[in-house]
């Protein structure tokens, strides 16, 4: 302040008023509720892209173009079969000798070769097998839709061997994802008369969240992420996708479904056995696990497939 001409430094100037520390705090309020915001939305980004990621590996696939017969097999005959939907599958058929053959439909990567279900066995027997290939091998390539619309490929497949005069009886045989197919498929088409399915899940949706499982808000933020995002990339809704609903429609043709002890309870086996009409069979494999079943118990598993389609296509 000037006093007389003069500057007095050691006046401290006018006093600080009580509205500057209102101010103060309501800046560190928006600070902070920035900050809150900003964390949100990117815990929210971050939740969506890693379930749009994990969605995205289970329905593209690498397409594995190496595979390989059965050793000791004849070359089986190759074939592009068209689709409903507009695609060219690519399918391996082993002639029958008996009369009777075998759809087989597997994982996300198929069932070409020796990929599971195991059928060497089925075609010493004299079966006719036709091996079906993943979509993520489909021409133009597909997603891979979890059993959705693999059941077009297995249609597909049922036509081509019906067109096949030495061909009168049918069946299925599929392992995981193609145990959900071949269920769903012999549901929709009577001309499949006895079904093996091996390790499939009761319904995609309770797959896909991890039904029975502790469900947490963050857990359920990031489930609902990945059901929307499976229907994003498929369009299909994953509830709708359900064996055990279908399982009832297939009586009164005969159904045998396999499963390892320990992935019994993932797929809700007993539950699936108590929906499917008669006549119907459970074998729980006792230390099985998934894709495993087949290694474990080789000898028996190998008979009961082969009982189970020669009482259904040969015993009166």
């Amino acid at each position: 302040m000037m006093r007389g001409g003069f500057i007095n430094k050691l006046d401290p100037g006018p006093p600080v008023t009580p509205k500057s520390r209102p101010r103060r705090f309501q800046w560190v309020i928006r600070l902070g509720t920035f900050a809150l915001i900003a964390s949100l939305a990117g815990y929210l980004i971050l939740n969506i892209a890693l379930a749009g990621i994990f969605v995205y590996v289970l329905t593209h696939p690498t397409c594995n173009r190496l595979p390989q017969p059965p050793e000791g097999f004849f070359q089986p005959e190759e074939h592009w079969l068209q689709t409903k939907d507009g695609l060219s599958i690519k399918m391996w058929y082993y002639p029958t000798q008996n009369g009777a053959a075998i759809l087989a439909l597997g994982g996300m990567s198929g069932s070409l070769g020796k990929k599971l279900p195991p059928i060497d066995f089925l075609v010493q027997e004299g079966y006719g097998v036709l091996q079906i290939d993943s979509r993520a091998c489909a021409s133009p390539r597909a997603t891979v839709t979890l059993g959705g619309d693999e059941v077009y490929d297995a249609t597909a497949g049922l036509f081509f061997l019906q067109t096949l005069p030495e061909i009168d009886k049918i069946g299925a045989f599929g392992f995981s994802m193609g145990g959900a197919t071949v269920i769903r498929a012999a549901a929709q088409h009577p001309e499949i008369v006895a079904v093996v399915a091996e390790g499939n899940y009761a319904n995609l949706g309770e797959l896909l969240i991890g039904a029975g499982q502790p469900q947490s808000w963050p857990r359920r933020l990031f489930i609902s992420s990945i059901t929307s995002s499976y229907r994003l990339f498929s369009g299909i809704n994953p509830w709708t996708i359900s064996p055990i609903d279908e399982l009832p429609y297939i009586s009164p043709r005969p159904v045998f479904m396999i499963f390892g002890e320990h992935e019994s309870k993932g797929g809700r086996a007993q539950a699936q056995y108590a929906q499917a009409g008669e006549p119907k069979t459970l074998w729980i494999v006792p230390q099985g696990a998934h894709g495993r079943n087949h290694l474990i118990a080789r000898e028996e598993y190998e008979r009961r497939v082969i009982a189970f389609f020669n009482a259904t296509f040969f015993v009166e």
